[in-house]
């Protein structure tokens, strides 16, 4: 009785938030990769949120890598989330071929706060979705920094240190809003959007479940790296898995990619393949990279975005972050309109271990260089995106320069042209709204003074990074936003449960009133999928 009684809890809460994620989200998309995909969604615990990787700040010797599970982890959970059957794993390519050379394995015991980790390392010449065995690592609790050797290792709840206005993005997606902030282009007319300073974090205020793992970078260095040392760089690529019973059922690695590029009926497939299979199986969902050679008869090049950009008034604040990409650009590698095929694909992570931990080197060989818990990576795609993805613009469309008209940069013929499509008559309609996302190269999450100065070193995030050592499960010594001061384990200080006498903790979390009527729904929304995960997580306990 008491088990079915939980189900039946259990099965309403599941109705109801799905009803609200269908008027919220017109898209079947969740941002980074939360909740991205059908498989994911009723098991949080194999649920990849993100991972990041980076040198140590402390010791450049030390690479550290980190997956997180569980989105949307409420404070009050007593958890710290990992299932004893599900495999986690990073995965470490240094040779470009997509296949991992080295394989860092997470593998739990016990439930609630009372688990155990024990952590498994070894190099391998195939793709892994089994234990490997032998002799661990590292051994110890959950909620505490493990020092084995030269390995350190964290597993516990942090804050989800990721941050998006996520309900704008959907709400331009399905065509209810067209800009982050809303205003009148010069060239375009009315666009709509939020007010200034009225931006909504869907992930403040929440937690998830955290691995973390330091060990020599020797360990992975063959001295050419990913791209066989090409311009100098030692970069390896890096991603996450989980799988149960020896089935892979989620994996990722840039930021975003899933969700932006990925359909809705391919997710669980890409989920489900290997870095191996992406330039085969994905190529074809990646628009061409713009370059300074016209490819339509309309000037469609990188300056020629450029024009546009500034004509439209979304060149710079209080419209648009200024543009990351000078005139004249032309990409070191020399890649051609497969740039950002080449930047996205295989989708993982690319670190390299020849620059300072602190280099981010936006746009050199992937969006940036490995990733830290700070860097704003919302902005650094959309910054990239506005700027390099081709588009086809309407047939013909003029734009006005002074007394004078000119073509629209990317409104010639398509010819054999991979573009995202904004063909339709009247621009801001375009059949493909994520032209609109990514026009002002931000979302405002971030101050304007930092949107300014084109800083992606912080992303807005609610909660501080561990600058000092742990003193209790969630409490570090100090915090700081600032990732050349951080420490093992770099994470963000997890969320605390709300006082019991109604107060409420210093978390930041703001879900209030928006521009738009997303900023209420999501108020609702966070709840009503925190309360289907939690019973969703006590009915597996139970059985």
């Amino acid at each position: 009785m008491y088990l079915s009684k939980y189900r039946l809890i259990y099965t309403l809460l599941l109705v109801f938030s799905f009803s609200l994620t269908s008027v919220f989200f017109s898209v079947n998309v969740f941002s980074a990769d939360h909740v991205e995909a059908p498989l994911t969604i009723d098991n949080p615990d194999l649920d990849i949120t993100d991972v990041y990787a980076f040198l140590d700040p402390q010791d450049e010797s030390q690479i550290v890598a980190a997956l997180a599970v569980n989105p949307f982890l409420a404070p009050e959970d007593d958890i710290t989330g990992f299932s004893p059957d599900v495999l986690y794993q990073l995965k470490f390519d240094n040779t470009g071929d997509g296949v991992e050379d080295y394989v860092v394995q997470f593998q739990f015991t016990g439930t609630g706060f009372d688990q155990t980790v024990q952590v498994f390392a070894a190099n391998v010449n195939s793709s892994v979705n089994t234990p490997l065995g032998g002799t661990p690592v590292a051994t110890g609790n959950t909620q505490e920094v493990i020092t084995s050797g030269s390995f350190r290792v964290f597993a516990g709840v942090s804050d989800d240190a990721f941050v998006f206005d996520f309900g704008q993005f959907t709400s331009i997606l399905n065509g209810s809003q067209d800009m982050f902030r809303g205003f009148t282009s010069p060239i375009l007319g009315e666009l709509q959007g939020r007010n200034a300073g009225s931006q909504v974090d869907l992930f403040a205020g929440v937690n998830a479940s955290h691995m973390v793992v330091s060990f020599p970078k020797s360990i992975v260095d063959n001295d050419s790296g990913f791209f066989g040392g090409l311009a100098g760089t030692n970069v390896v690529g890096i991603w996450a898995t989980t799988s149960r019973n020896g089935v892979q059922l989620e994996r990722m690695g840039q930021q975003v990619f899933n969700t932006v590029f990925v359909p809705s009926g391919m997710k669980d497939d890409f989920n489900t393949a290997t870095p191996a299979d992406d330039v085969a199986m994905f190529s074809g969902l990646i628009p061409d990279a713009l370059t300074q050679n016209d490819t339509d008869g309309t000037g469609n090049t990188i300056d020629g975005r450029i024009a546009v950009l500034q004509l439209s008034g979304l060149a710079g604040l209080p419209n648009g972050a200024p543009l990351l990409l000078p005139e004249g650009f032309e990409h070191p590698l020399e890649l051609g309109k497969d740039l950002l095929r080449v930047a996205l694909l295989p989708d993982v992570l690319r670190l390299d271990m020849n620059r300072d931990a602190d280099d981010q080197s936006i746009g050199l060989f992937g969006l940036q260089n490995g990733r830290r818990a700070q860097d704003d990576i919302i902005d650094i795609a959309l910054q990239l995106l506005r700027q390099l993805a081709d588009v086809k613009f309407p047939d013909g469309a003029m734009v006005p320069v002074g007394d004078d008209t000119i073509a629209v940069p990317g409104s010639g013929p398509l010819g054999d042209r991979a573009a995202l499509d904004c063909g339709n008559a009247e621009f801001p309609q375009c059949s493909d709204r994520r032209v609109l996302v990514v026009l002002q190269g931000t979302d405002f999450t971030t101050p304007d003074s930092q949107i300014s100065g084109l800083d992606y070193t912080t992303s807005g995030n609610d909660r501080g990074f561990a600058a000092g050592s742990l003193i209790s499960r969630f409490i570090p010594e100090s915090s700081s936003p600032d990732f050349i001061d951080s420490v093992f384990p770099f994470m963000a200080v997890a969320q605390e449960a709300p006082a019991e006498n109604g107060g409420s903790s210093d978390s930041g979390c703001s879900l209030a009133a928006s521009g738009s009527a997303s900023g209420s729904i999501a108020a609702l929304l966070i709840p009503a999928l925190m309360l289907v995960f939690a019973f969703g997580r006590r009915l597996r306990r139970d059985n």
